[in-house]
């Protein structure tokens, strides 16, 4: 059960540790057991069957360690619940149902102390997912769990919560981006996709290899570039040329000039929908003309340095910004279903050289920084492939 009704599920659990209900103790007067009345309901309902075991055939555990017992100890401290000493509760299934009622008065206290509403935004201390957790209330489950948009399991019980933000506090717009953010980045699989997804990215469909009039135009435009703009120009004209470079047996779609917050830009984002969901790769171009290595010492130029760092500078930001990066473009975001901040990168520059330490260069960076390097003559000859399977076989991860 989820209830939007803080009130319905804290009165709900301390109806649940008030006293013994009539049904209760209409079966314990039948058995001539005396139920205490001042017994909360659920460990009535536990002592009910500890009395019943025999006649019902119900296999209860009786023994408990004194560790379970100081749990209990812990959370009544906490409550301020006076529990039984420990050899006065016999059954397992006494002491867990004490457990539950300290748990209940626990949360039922922080229901009525919060007041939480739909579309609050709470911080909360959670050990197991780190120092602080930020949540959207979605619903309160009748635990009293807090649960939080975005699915997935998020969420926190009310005792955790160190700060709740209503809609109409003026930093609430800020603290609901990073529930927002902080939902997205814990996304168990977020390379699984729907078609509403998926639907957004049709403008940028690509539908199959590229043309020979394309290829012709990358080649013209590789004999006279001076610089990376002419190769952006044709790769925007002719996006096919860079589709191939993925695999998307289910589709492939290539996005130019990606604007990543104020100051980052990519050339290119290339996605491929295969069996195991949507994935992104990250393009960095950079001029035909320069070179991968320095000729004296065969290290890294300072060109494929920047590239690599400008793909690291976008990722950073994803993972600041995943949410909004999701987003469909209507509601406001870059409309990029499926995208994280461990995207892979391709940085494509060059021509290929025999004095340029190319293979050591590319093996170094990508091993390092999930980051492959490949020249201009790769994606031509990527693309002037005619045999699918071997075009296949070039494609980045073959």
């Amino acid at each position: 059960m989820s209830e939007s009704e803080w009130l319905v599920v804290a009165e709900a659990l301390e109806r649940r540790c008030a006293a013994p209900t009539d049904e209760q103790m209409a079966v314990a007067k039948a058995q001539g057991f005396p139920l205490e009345p001042a017994m909360p309901a659920r460990v009535a309902a536990a002592e009910l069957r500890v009395h019943l075991r025999v006649p019902l055939e119900l296999a209860l555990a009786k023994d408990f360690g004194s560790a379970e017992y100081e749990t209990l100890l812990d959370l009544a401290a906490r409550t301020n619940l006076t529990v039984p000493d420990e050899h006065e509760l016999g059954f397992r299934e006494v002491l867990n149902a004490w457990l539950r009622v300290a748990r209940d008065r626990e949360s039922a206290e922080a229901l009525r102390r919060l007041q939480p509403v739909v579309a609050d935004v709470v911080i909360a201390r959670d050990r197991g997912r780190g120092p602080e957790v930020y949540g959207e209330v979605s619903s309160i489950s009748a635990n009293g769990r807090l649960n939080f948009r975005g699915g997935h399991g998020l969420g926190t019980s009310p005792h955790r919560v160190t700060r709740i933000i209503r809609p109409s506090e003026g930093d609430y717009p800020e603290q609901l981006r990073q529930a927002r953010e902080y939902a997205a980045a814990i996304h168990s699989n977020p390379h699984q996709i729907t078609q509403v997804d998926e639907a957004q990215l049709a403008p940028w469909l690509v539908g199959g290899p590229a043309t020979p009039a394309a290829v012709e135009a990358l080649r013209n435009a590789l004999e006279t570039a001076e610089d990376e703009r002419a190769m952006q120009q044709v790769l925007e004209k002719h996006p096919a040329l860079l589709g191939g470079a993925v695999v998307g047996n289910h589709g492939t779609w290539v996005r130019p000039q990606v604007q990543f917050g104020n100051n980052y830009m990519a050339d290119f984002l290339i996605a491929g929908q295969t069996s195991l969901g949507m994935r992104w790769v990250l393009v960095e171009l950079e001029s035909p003309v320069s070179r991968m290595s320095n000729p004296g010492n065969r290290r890294a130029t300072m060109t494929l340095r920047h590239a690599v760092d400008q793909i690291e500078d976008w990722r950073r930001w994803l993972s600041s910004n995943l949410h909004y990066a999701r987003s469909a473009r209507a509601n406001n975001g870059l409309g990029l279903p499926g995208i994280t901040a461990e995207a892979p990168g391709l940085i494509i520059m060059a021509r290929e050289d025999a004095d340029d330490a190319a293979a050591e260069i590319r093996e170094l960076t990508q091993r390092r920084t999930q980051i492959m390097v490949r020249t201009y003559d790769w994606l031509m000859r990527l693309n002037e492939e005619p045999d699918p399977i071997r075009r296949s076989a070039l494609a980045l991860g073959n």
